[in-house]
């Protein structure tokens, strides 16, 4: 072999071994790459499923609270026969409660017997609910009559609407009428009066025409499980 055919071919194998290193390393950085780009994919979307998840337990929370305020507050209806007399010759009576999530109603009448106007809510506000547990629940005042205005010899009926409702681990509430500002006096025309409202856990109360239609699904439900235990059964 000459010289020159030598050198030749030493060269052509040096370019061969040069190109087959270039695409090795060509491949590892592919590789990395690759690599490189799937942890990036795979850190967003954990990332993402964490937010999710986050959000999930948030949403869950905020149901499992609202569920807790329903469960703690009495939803039901009670007839009443309360009434108070005041030294100025005013008398009220309360006919009806209606426990809500988020008011409490109750059903007042009162007639004024003094001689002159008296008010229940003067200013606007005094008139309020109490429970036995301390919390108190203020008047959502008549739009059209803010201070409960009755005039000389004539009766105020209607429903008084309270903020918030009640709890029930309260077991007894107070209606109080001009709390602040009220006076004991016969010649008051601000009448301080208090009626007394047991809540007995043992009363029969008249529930809601929706959990009464609730409850009844549910018996409904459960007789036609027994009925299908009594068909395996045979």
């Amino acid at each position: 072999m000459s010289k020159n055919n030598l050198k030749n071919k030493l060269i052509s194998n040096f370019y061969k071994t040069d190109n087959y290193n270039s695409g090795f390393v060509l491949g590892i950085i592919s590789a990395i790459l690759l690599l490189t780009c799937i942890g990036t994919l795979l850190v967003f979307n954990n990332k993402r499923v964490e937010r999710i998840t986050i959000k999930n337990r948030n949403i869950d929370s905020e149901n499992n609270s609202n569920q807790a305020k329903i469960t703690n507050t009495l939803l039901t209806e009670k007839k009443l026969n309360i009434n108070a007399k005041h030294l100025n010759g005013t008398v009220g009576r309360l006919t009806n409660i209606s426990f809500q999530e988020n008011n409490t109603i109750i059903r007042i009448a009162v007639t004024n017997g003094f001689g002159h106007a008296i008010h229940l809510n003067l200013h606007g506000k005094g008139l309020i609910l109490v429970d036995g547990l301390g919390n108190t629940h203020n008047l959502k005042p008549p739009f059209d009559n803010p201070s409960l205005k009755i005039e000389s010899n004539t009766t105020f009926q209607g429903d008084l609407i309270f903020q918030g409702g009640i709890t029930s681990k309260a077991n007894n509430l107070t209606l109080i009428t001009n709390n602040q500002i009220g006076s004991d006096q016969a010649f008051t025309r601000r009448p301080k009066m208090e009626f007394f409202i047991p809540i007995n856990p043992e009363d029969k109360l008249i529930k809601p025409k929706e959990v009464e239609e609730e409850e009844k699904q549910e018996e409904k439900q459960e007789e036609k499980e027994k009925n299908k235990k009594k068909i395996f059964n045979f």
